[in-house]
């Protein structure tokens, strides 16, 4: 007897680099002493960060023996579709899906690079081979409206996960990392998955390692300022007004503290140097 497939209701991100043609581009014929920001070797390394990022075998806790997700991955080129079962054990399908896009982003932003993306619900077909339905065909189009470097999330899929979006503003001394304070609303009412808003915890206490990915924003906001393309204005416009939203506590604080948690006496040379544009 034939097995009956059919959609199933999932959650789904479409992610994709952006400018990825720009930087294919710039990777053509490639020098060893070319000062070009992308090179063929970078490029290709990039690459094969995002399929070791998100082609990895996750498992869920079950009384006490592990088992494996819903979780599927589809990558070609670029773009990246993951989804989860809106049904997870625990409800856990948001909380998965806001970590990929984090850790993702988080890492490639050492390398300058930026994603863009939407996480959308609904029925999808999704296994090995294909990927296909209106939850994609919803995600596909949101990410089309997120304009700045940014993975955008349906408020609905907040709501029903009882996430509420992180206020950095209000942020208690000490505060831990959720799932929830890894999104945060924007000034045009939408929700993205917030790489500005860093924590300790996302790189195991090292304080070095946040330092590090800091510096590499800022280099990423400042390369863009002396653009001229009118698109990558606005992006770099966007960028520059969060990166100092962060930093400009940092700094009245005496680079003492970032997002509410004190850094350690001995890093605070380090912070120093992440001046706000």
């Amino acid at each position: 007897m034939t097995e009956k497939v059919s959609y199933e209701d999932r959650y789904c991100l479409f992610l994709d680099i952006l400018g990825f043609q720009s930087h294919v581009e710039e990777s053509v014929a490639d020098n060893p002493n070319s000062k070009k920001l992308m090179t063929f070797g970078k490029l290709k390394s990039v690459l094969k960060r995002i399929s070791d990022g998100v082609n990895y075998r996750q498992g869920i806790e079950v009384n006490g023996q592990t088992q494996l997700s819903s979780r599927c991955v589809t990558q070609f080129s670029d773009s990246v579709v993951i989804s989860y079962l809106k049904k997870e054990l625990n409800g856990s399908g948001v909380s998965s899906i806001l970590n990929d896009v984090h850790r993702l982003q988080l890492d490639l932003m050492r390398s300058g690079v930026l994603l863009r993306g939407a996480i959308s619900s609904g029925p999808l077909f999704h296994d090995s081979d294909f990927v296909f339905g209106p939850a994609l065909n919803e995600a596909v189009a949101l990410e089309k409206l997120a304009n700045y470097p940014r993975v955008i999330v349906d408020g609905q899929i907040l709501n029903e996960a009882g996430l509420k979006p992180s206020a950095k503003s209000m942020k208690p001394s000490g505060w831990a990392r959720d799932s929830g304070s890894l999104v945060t609303g924007d000034f045009d009412g939408l929700y993205y998955v917030d790489y500005f808003n860093a924590h300790p915890q996302d790189f195991d206490e090292e304080w070095t390692a946040l330092f590090e990915y800091l510096e590499s924003l800022r280099g990423v906001v400042r390369g863009l300022a002396n653009k001229k393309d009118p698109s990558l204005k606005v992006k770099h416009s966007w960028l520059r007004t969060k990166f100092n939203a962060m930093i400009g506590p940092l700094e009245k604080s005496g680079f003492k503290e970032i997002g509410g948690i004190s850094v350690p006496s001995e890093d605070t040379h380090l912070f120093q140097k992440l001046k706000s544009f």
